[in-house]
């Protein structure tokens, strides 16, 4: 079974949302995370810092595994598909990667930041964010390249001249 044009076009359209809805919430994440590291002392950090799990729990993880089942239902009832090309192999390489980066680099540094300020002091920029503040910038870089790919899809020139030329090739 395959979408028809009005179907298609509704799962365009919600997934634009979803996806628009998940990039700018690590982005605005990011910048708490920011805000956080860089300008707060001690006793406010350990008031906001705890916001930044909870909204990838809250807001990211959702979001995320919707658009992720949109996808699904792409390659299966679009003609699309998971391999057909592959930009969209890509695109699905970079997902579990942003998938990664969220679970052990945003949301898990920052809970072990979090235990570490409470036991030790707090420090502040890149000596206690670090590593939570460049796990946020790969989600934003391979979220950007995702969107990239879906915009303008690079290989996809490839298999069509390649699908020409069969085409053009005589029958034997």
């Amino acid at each position: 079974m395959k979408f028809k044009k009005r179907g298609m076009q509704w799962l365009r359209l919600v997934h634009i949302l979803s996806v628009s809805i998940w990039l700018g919430s690590v982005v605005c994440i990011g910048s708490l995370a920011c805000i956080c590291f860089f300008t707060l002392n001690e006793a406010d950090f350990l008031t906001i810092a705890p916001l930044v799990p909870e909204l990838y729990r809250k807001v990211v993880l959702p979001v995320g595994i919707f658009t992720i089942v949109q996808g699904i239902i792409y390659g299966l009832f679009t003609n699309w598909g998971f391999f057909k090309f592959k930009w969209i192999l890509f695109k699905w390489i970079l997902a579990l990667l942003v998938t990664v980066c969220t679970g052990l680099g945003g949301i898990g540094n920052m809970l072990v930041v979090l235990d570490k300020v409470e036991r030790s002091g707090f420090t502040g920029g890149f000596a206690d964010g670090g590593l939570v503040l460049l796990f946020i910038v790969l989600q934003i870089v391979f979220m950007f390249t995702i969107t990239i790919l879906s915009v303008f899809k690079p290989m996809k020139r490839e298999y069509n001249k390649h699908l020409i030329q069969v085409q053009r090739q005589p029958i034997s």
